[in-house]
């Protein structure tokens, strides 16, 4: 595939433009490649992929569900950073994105779109930190504590190429007395791709097998335009398209943002077809979605089709035998009927039924006569032994007996086609079956869903803060008149808004208050400090004043609350984590009623993770699992949260579905702290 410099420089571009402010709030592997989500504190998500031929805004969720080693690791230095910019890099297919903390630390991530492509995060000196791949070059050293350098460069960028400079790279040429073709010294004197090349050649209608030297001043000014042409078209496509060979080419996959004419001369000869999209990002996202596509099939066939292969060779060995046999006996019977009419004398002197009989090894050490050996080396004193006729029968005899091997050889060759085929039958239906369970639609995320949240018992949505930022925006933003707030009575704790549709419901029932209250606990300092309970409240948004009394200062985050607060007491700090389809979050329109009835059966769409109190998720999920504050930290128990999740579900595909779930996705929605399970139970 040949992404070019220019190209990487647009994509970058385009990425940085829609990217601003946003923060880097996951990272998660894909194939070949990383993949950031990035998110906004009003803006909607964002997935930036990072393959290992360019990068892209990318619609479709690539990820893989098991993050690599380097991923695990740049997570760690990266996560919840600000990206703060995205540009290609020297006159290379190399990319920067540059994140800064909320500290003020500074980072780098080059993403190396050549060979088989490569990831490098370096500080703010560009010092590398960690790479993927680490590798020693001739001029540089991608290793943790070297300096990051550039490759040596490949010659002018295009985007800079005018009649100037092309007048100035020939002379050079010319007086180094080079002997090239206009094409190649193009090639090489500018960076950027073969079909590129090609396409400046074709649009300043100049003669590419031309030579070099004598390329006129009119020549370069064409090749100078042509080149500010194509950027130009580059810059201005919105569309995106992909070249696919056909089965018996060589030709190699590719992608580009028009079509070149090189690509119209492929697809005249009938060597591939021209794929169209909307944007050059939904034309890289399904490249990307093949590649997934082809690991995924090969990744759960290739045992069986080696197993193909071998029954292959062996019935192809078996297939050889029975011809070599049929040619055989076909001949030995031949042989025979000559004998026949042979008299004894005139055997002995047939120089080629000698040949034959040598062949098919019917004269050997092992005819005996008088008991002792018979030579090969005197095969017409054995012949003597024998009258035509006797002879004649024995080589009907070997006929028949090359025969019945064949029909034994006929048995087996059936026995091993069967079995090839019924193997092949079942690895093409397991590669369907992959393929199937390899979902990349993403469904456009609902605001609340930057947030805490859940749908209580009775059908109202309840959103809370992550931190102290996140706090803020749901009180200020998201909280009306008629909402209801709840927070825990002590220090840490977020505030969560009971979202109230009906007017005449001004009151919180007590069971409602308490399936708040808990989740409102739950998200408090109270689980980090494994507190057995805690004291919450609620008020009403009128009660809350963003500015404190006179000489009294509030945190960010923070509110001052004045008039009554409805206490609820000595409420448990448990909570729990459950599974439902994608199609199966509330919109805003949606019931919780109408997602109970929906979810009856679990359908196979992608599975997402919610956590809140038992009553709430018990009433939208298919598995859940109740935890509380315990020992077990981080990843290694979201990874057996997510083991106990997926092992009660019995619908197979919503469980195929369910275990492609993140494990991050997982930590994301758990309270901060550490944890333990309490019970694991399936709704029926």
């Amino acid at each position: 595939m040949e992404i070019s410099a220019i190209e990487i420089q647009i994509l970058c571009q385009r990425i940085a433009e829609s990217v601003s402010d946003y923060f880097v709030s996951g990272l998660y592997s894909m194939e070949k490649g990383a993949l950031l989500r990035l998110n906004h504190s009003t803006k909607p998500e964002k997935l930036v992929a990072i393959s290992s031929f360019a990068n892209w805004i990318t619609t479709k969720n690539l990820s893989i569900a098991q993050a690599t080693k380097f991923v695990s690791r740049l997570r760690t230095q990266i996560e919840r950073d600000k990206i703060t910019s995205v540009e290609q890099v020297g006159n290379e297919r190399i990319a920067r994105f540059r994140f800064e903390s909320r500290k003020g630390d500074k980072k780098n991530l080059f993403t190396e779109f050549f060979s088989h492509g490569n990831l490098i995060l370096t500080d703010d000196a560009d010092k590398i930190m960690d790479v993927e791949s680490p590798q020693t070059f001739r001029h540089r050293s991608l290793t943790p504590g070297e300096k990051y350098l550039l490759p040596p460069s490949r010659g002018l960028a295009l985007q800079d190429v005018d009649v100037q400079g092309l007048r100035s790279l020939h002379q050079e040429s010319t007086k180094k007395g080079e002997s090239l073709y206009a094409v190649k010294w193009f090639g090489r004197s500018i960076g950027t791709s073969r079909k590129f090349v090609e396409e400046i050649f074709a649009r300043a209608n100049s003669n590419p097998e031309k030579p070099a030297n004598l390329l006129d001043d009119n020549d370069l000014l064409r090749l100078a335009s042509a080149c500010q042409s194509l950027i130009r078209d580059l810059k201005e496509s919105q569309a995106g398209h992909i070249l696919i060979p056909s089965d018996e080419s060589e030709i190699e996959i590719d992608v580009c943002g028009i079509i070149p004419r090189s690509w119209n001369l492929i697809l005249e000869k009938g060597f591939a077809t021209i794929r169209s999209f909307p944007s050059l990002s939904e034309a890289l996202d399904e490249v990307q979605i093949q590649a997934l596509v082809l690991d995924r099939r090969r990744s759960v066939s290739i045992k069986a089709r080696a197993k193909a292969a071998e029954l292959s060779s062996a019935l192809a060995k078996q297939s050889s035998q029975f011809d070599k046999n049929l040619i055989a006996s076909a001949e030995l019977r031949e042989l025979a009927r000559r004998l026949m009419a042979f008299e004894n004398s005139a055997i002995v002197e047939d120089q080629g039924l000698i040949d034959k009989l040598l062949y098919y090894e019917l004269i050997d050490i092992s005819e005996t006569s008088n008991g002792q050996p018979r030579f090969l080396t005197e095969p017409r004193s054995f012949l003597k032994s024998y009258t035509a006729t006797s002879l004649a029968s024995r080589l009907f005899d070997e006929a028949k007996r090359m025969d019945s091997v064949n029909q034994n050889l006929k048995q087996i060759m059936e026995t091993l086609e069967s079995q090839k085929d019924n193997l092949l039958e079942k690895t093409r239906l397991q590669e369907e079956k992959a393929q199937r369970k390899i979902v990349t639609e993403r469904r456009e995320r609902q605001w609340f869903e930057r947030y805490r949240w859940f749908v209580t018992s009775d059908d109202r949505l309840v959103v809370g803060g992550r931190d102290s930022t996140s706090n803020s925006i749901v009180i200020n933003k998201y909280t009306e008149k008629n909402d209801v707030v709840f927070h825990a009575d002590l220090h840490g704790s977020p505030f969560f808004v009971l979202k109230n549709r009906d007017l005449s419901l001004k009151w919180p029932d007590d069971e409602i208050a308490l399936e708040v209250a808990q989740a409102t606990v739950g998200f408090s300092r109270a689980w980090k400090d494994e507190l057995g309970s805690a004291d919450a409240y609620w008020i009403f948004p009128d009660q809350i004043s963003k500015s404190p009394p006179s000489g009294e200062y509030l945190a960010r985050g923070s509110f001052f609350i004045e008039g009554k607060k409805n206490f609820i007491r000595h409420v448990k700090v448990e909570l729990t984590v459950g599974l439902t389809t994608m199609s199966k979050i509330p919109k805003e329109d949606k019931t919780a009623l109408d997602l109970k009835n929906d979810l009856e059966k679990p359908d196979s769409e992608q599975v997402i993770v919610v956590c809140g109190p038992d009553k709430s998720i018990s009433g939208i999920c298919f598995s859940i699992v109740r935890i509380a504050p315990g020992k077990e930290k981080g990843s290694e128990f979201a990874r057996r949260l997510k083991q106990q999740l997926v092992s009660r579900i019995k619908d197979e595909d919503a469980k195929e579905m369910s275990k492609k779930i993140q494990v991050d996705d997982i930590m994301r929605v758990l309270p901060s702290g550490a944890y333990k399970l309490v019970s694991e139970k399936r709704n029926q």
